[in-house]
């Protein structure tokens, strides 16, 4: 099965310290964003490199999230350790803030392997619209966060 990708930027009216913040506080994620249910940590490290995190997702399913790259203020890899629950073989994402001007340019990248075979194919690109939308609200819901604690 291919790997599918998926990418969405947003130029945010916020400073890329405060977007950081936001990503830095890992285990928190869902404290910023109604677009999951839950969000946690899975080891005593909750920062940098090594960093783990359980994520609860709408509407259903979980997965297991570890930092694999962590450039302070910069960028985050994440390995994404799916559950049965989730359409994916695996996945890794990474997030990328870039001062632009007064605010901030975000990129999330997002790669997986949707599970199914013959049937991943046929479903990989409905998957990969409801990821490109899920992705969208996550970034404007940070930007919203970053600009009310900025």
């Amino acid at each position: 099965m291919p790997e599918r990708h998926i990418k969405v930027q947003r130029r945010m009216s916020a400073p890329t310290g405060s977007v950081w913040a936001l990503y830095a506080d890992f285990p928190n994620l869902a404290k910023h964003w109604d677009g999951l249910k839950a969000t946690r940590a899975i080891s005593d490290q909750t920062m940098g490199l090594g960093a783990r995190r359980r994520v609860d997702l709408k509407p259903m399913g979980s997965m297991e999230e570890t930092v694999t790259i962590w450039e302070e203020g910069r960028r985050m890899d994440t390995h994404n350790q799916p559950s049965v629950s989730v359409p994916f073989k695996r996945a890794e994402s990474t997030l990328i803030l870039k001062p632009d001007g007064d605010g901030t340019l975000a990129t999330f990248d997002y790669r997986y392997v949707p599970r199914g075979g013959p049937l991943g194919l046929l479903t990989g690109p409905l998957i990969d619209k409801m990821l490109t939308a899920t992705f969208t609200d996550m970034l404007a819901a940070t930007e919203k966060a970053a600009r009310a604690n900025g």
